[in-house]
């Protein structure tokens, strides 16, 4: 019915304009370059677009789609909404073709960090299918919420909608089916890479990338080579990985898109990296830098930290100050990767600690923890095993589905020759069942064992790991503590040469008798009451030791408040004679002093006691 539509418009067409305007054949050369050659394409786009008064309203619509995909190839996302959305309004009258565009347009979304507007999208499409009842549909959107919550660090969820658009798609023979099984299958692999399940990752990819081939859906197949040498890092397969991320990159190119093109050369910039390749890495990283930093993709973050890591490794702290600057002033810096973000924050206050910018190098720390809290609530291998158990299962029901075949058939011949062989057969049956029961009984004693030996496996790598990211916490949060602690020393001792210039100055005057140096030392006088020094010190060692008095008074409540101010001091590890010159007493008053305190708490050793000023 559309062709015809179209026929019967084209002849209006060339009336009107008085030129050849053939939509059917223009429409096959987007279809032909679309993916191969987006820029040849957009010739033809055009054309389309001049003649949309020409056109069926779905013909319309395919076009702005079609411009929507042309946008996405070519990492300008923003653009790709638009076009999307005039899609989703000429589709009104065609619910399928609109669930369709709603899909592209939550893409779109996706690809600019916002998920939540992508995951409405889904549901509307969702919706559309499941009032069509349309199968292929509902799988095709699992497959992407999957994606969603793979980007959102919800494996958990990615997984369930995962297996629910695998299963759908299994039960087909359809060769599109085949096609989207493949690709829904990639973005599980995709999931045992995040949660270091390599092998198993591996497996999956080396099955998904031949098939992909052999389809030609050549974008999925570079993207998933990208993903494969990525994982191949991780099992030390460098070699392998460098040969499948060239190949990426060049076969990217086709394609025009800058921002996969950037990762392929980011992934090789970090394999230069770890084989301390300096010059090699930077070239790579610069790369894949500079082309993704005209994008809109949510990757910018990512590739600009790991360039931050190389730049801080070799040294070169002013340019990494450029790239940081470059990436906090990206549009799109809030919608970033949670674990991009940390990862951004804790390359950033290296640079920021080598270039002595302390309070950005300390406010990037903190949001460093900040996330690493809230990614640390994951279970991982909870998910791991779910999505292991799964698949086992599944497997197995094949299996045995495939005995149950094949112990009919031998049913159905021991039934035939029943009466010439039934003792034999007997013998048989009997033996089998032995056979079968004590092959049982030692599959199931080996897979409890194997299961018990990887459950306890799993438990030694999960306490590793949260020891590693205790360490991880501790190292950084003392880190913060030494910083701000510093910063205190300085004030504190900035504010001891303060009150003893005052107080020199209040000693030189009072040798003169006239009223004007009586006027200058009173003047001075009034200067160190009226500024509450002590409570400004109060409140900043407050922030940095919060706990510090409450445990102190806990552990000897025989001090008082200015015996627990003067331990605050020692915890700054100040001299007696700036100590002294803080509190505008004498070097011998600092030393009885600590004299009384020590021995109120029963401590005669000085190392004793400062350790456990230290400690608290």
């Amino acid at each position: 019915m559309m062709k015809k539509v179209i026929f019967l418009l084209i002849p209006m067409g060339i009336f009107a304009q008085n030129k050849p305007f053939d939509a059917v054949k223009t429409q096959e050369r987007i279809t032909q370059y679309i993916f191969s050659k987006p820029d040849s394409a957009r010739i033809y786009l055009d054309i389309m677009l001049k003649n949309n008064h020409l056109l069926h309203d779905t013909v319309v619509a395919k076009n702005y789609n079609n411009f929507g995909v042309y946008y996405s190839l070519t990492a300008k996302h923003d653009s790709a909404k638009i076009f999307f959305n005039k899609a989703v309004s000429k589709y009104a009258k065609y619910p399928k073709n609109k669930a369709g565009s709603f899909i592209n347009l939550s893409i779109a979304h996706r690809n600019t960090g916002d998920y939540k507007t992508s995951l409405e999208y889904l549901d509307d499409a969702l919706k559309i299918y499941e009032s069509l009842d349309n199968e292929r549909g509902k799988a095709i959107v699992y497959g992407e919420m999957a994606s969603n919550y793979a980007y959102m660090i919800d494996n958990k969820s990615a997984t369930r909608y995962l297996l629910k658009g695998i299963e759908i798609l299994s039960k087909s023979d359809d060769k599109t089916d085949r096609k989207n099984l493949v690709v829904q299958k990639q973005k599980l692999a995709n999931i045992y890479f995040k949660l270091e399940n390599f092998k198993f990752a591996i497996d999956l990819y080396e099955e998904c990338l031949p098939a992909m081939k052999e389809v030609r859906d050549l974008k999925n197949y570079y993207l998933t080579l990208i993903n494969y040498g990525d994982c191949l890092t991780y099992v030390k397969d460098n070699t392998k990985a460098k040969k499948a991320l060239m190949e990426a990159a060049k076969g990217l190119e086709d394609f025009h898109n800058a921002e996969f093109i950037s990762l392929a050369y980011s992934k090789l910039g970090k394999i230069a990296l770890h084989e301390k390749k300096y010059d090699l890495s930077g070239f790579y990283y610069k790369k894949a830098f500079d082309g993704i930093k005209n994008t809109d993709s949510f990757r910018f973050m990512l590739i600009g930290a790991e360039y931050i890591q190389l730049l801080n490794q070799i040294g070169d702290f002013e340019k990494a100050l450029g790239i940081i600057k470059l990436v906090e002033n990206s549009p799109n810096r809030k919608t970033f990767n949670a674990e991009d973000q940390m990862f951004f924050y804790e390359v950033s206050a290296v640079t920021f600690k080598n270039t002595n910018i302390k309070d950005k190098g300390i406010e990037a720390l903190e949001k460093a923890i900040i996330i690493k809290d809230s990614l640390a609530k994951a279970h991982k291998e909870s998910t791991t095993e779910e999505l292991q158990a799964k698949f086992q299962t599944q497997t197995q029901q094949e299996k045995n589905l495939f005995l149950k075949q094949k112990n009919e058939l031998l049913s159905q011949k021991v039934s035939a020759q029943r009466r010439n062989y039934i003792l034999i057969g007997s013998g048989i049956v009997v033996i089998c069942a032995l056979g079968f029961a004590i092959s049982r009984a030692y599959w199931l004693k080996h897979k409890l064992e194997k299961a018990k030996l990887r459950e306890a496996e799993i438990e030694k790598m999960n306490l590793l790991e949260r020891n590693a990211y205790k360490k991880r916490i501790t190292e950084d949060q003392q880190q913060i503590i030494q910083l701000r602690e510093q910063e205190l020393t300085s004030m504190t001792l900035q504010l001891a040469n303060l009150q003893d210039q005052i107080s020199s100055i209040i000693e030189n005057e009072s040798s003169g008798a006239d009223s004007k140096s009586n006027s200058v030392k009173s003047s001075l006088q009034q200067i160190i009451k009226q500024k509450d020094y002590w409570k400004e010190f109060s409140i900043k060692f407050g922030q940095i030791h919060p706990n510090f008095n409450d445990k102190l008074q806990e552990r000897f409540p025989i001090l008082t408040k200015n015996d627990i101010n003067f331990c605050s001091l020692l915890k700054l590890n100040l001299s007696n004679k700036e100590i002294a010159t803080l509190l505008q007493i004498s070097h011998e008053s600092v030393i009885t002093k600590k004299y009384r305190i020590k021995k109120k708490i029963n401590i005669q050793d000085d190392n004793e006691f400062q350790k456990i000023i230290s400690e608290i």
